[in-house]
């Protein structure tokens, strides 16, 4: 199988993603949340030009005619753009429920468009492709895949689905981060929502977790420890960095002992380790780059045979 995780609404990474059937020939394909992006750049509308602020600083001006391609960088970073004037805009920023809803629409739009490229790349092929949402996703993105995804699209939230000879178990909840997101839940919340639905699970040896949230103390959760602005923590220039995984989610891995475990949410923890038995691995992401981070998993004789990182 082929996995990756948080792409955070970027065009190009989920491209790529898409495109590793022809570099690796996965049986599988899998998501492990986050599709959402984050962020609404402006691009102004000066009546015949148009400009912007790549960095949130410089304006840039550019011609009509670089409009598109100016709209496709955005949306390669994983952000969304809408062209407006400065009034409009100003007005936009006293509104901040309506300039969450347009976010949310030009993010469905875009989860839209992927569908569609499933279907139109995976489908004819029948290449399944695992596809769970994230804390930073929305309840209604969840519906979408559910609702428009193709018929090779498995949605394994809150649920044990079939995938060739295994079973897939699926959380797509995190512990509470300091940005409280959208599907973000208090440890004890989390953990009941694990003890409600991994009573499906059959036998944990044709079992993999695809859970959002990384187990703690592992080398799949370590961050970056935050100052009270949200800065991260600095000593000497080094970066300080703590522990946020889940306890409900590696107490689950402990009890159930799954054949592999699928984690993400940690973009600057890319690795694999193992609790107990289980190999568990977090792909990392370089999104806001245009780099997809990803690796390739063979599965072999009810063990995990080999892996390999990769960078596209």
């Amino acid at each position: 199988m082929f996995f990756v995780s948080d792409l955070h609404g970027s065009e190009v990474c989920f491209r790529k993603f898409l495109n590793s059937v022809d570099a690796y020939h996965p049986d599988l394909l899998v998501y492990g949340g986050d599709i959402l992006g984050k962020v609404l750049v402006p691009i102004f509308d000066d009546g015949g030009s148009y400009h912007w602020y790549p960095n949130g600083e410089n304006l840039v001006r550019f011609p009509a005619s670089e409009l598109p391609r100016v709209q496709r960088a955005i949306a390669d970073q994983g952000r969304y753009s809408v062209t407006v004037s400065p009034e409009r805009w100003d007005e936009l920023q006293g509104r901040p429920r309506e300039l969450e809803e347009l976010t949310l629409r030009l993010g469905r739009e875009r989860v839209r468009s992927w569908l569609k490229l499933i279907d139109e790349r995976l489908a004819p092929r029948k290449i399944p492709i695992v596809m769970n949402v994230g804390n930073d996703d929305t309840d209604d993105v969840l519906d979408l895949l559910r609702r428009e995804g193709p018929s090779n699209l498995i949605v394994p939230e809150g649920n044990v689905v079939r995938a060739g000879p295994f079973e897939i178990f699926g959380c797509g909840y995190a512990n509470m981060t300091p940005w409280h997101c959208a599907r973000d839940l208090e440890e004890s919340d989390l953990r009941a929502v694990l003890d409600r639905t991994s009573s499906q699970i059959g036998d944990p040896a044709r079992t993999i977790f695809d859970i959002h949230a990384p187990p703690i103390g592992t080398a799949l959760d370590l961050a970056p420890q935050l100052d009270p602005k949200l800065k991260p923590k600095t000593i000497g220039g080094q970066v300080l960095m703590d522990h946020v995984g889940s306890p409900s989610v590696r107490g689950l891995v402990e009890d159930r002992e799954p054949v592999l475990g699928l984690f993400g949410h940690i973009h600057e923890s890319k690795g694999i380790d193992s609790i107990g038995r289980t190999p568990i691995v977090n792909p990392g992401s370089a999104y806001f780059s245009g780099n997809l981070q990803g690796v390739v998993l063979d599965l072999r004789d009810g063990e995990l045979a080999s892996h390999l990182f990769v960078t596209g």
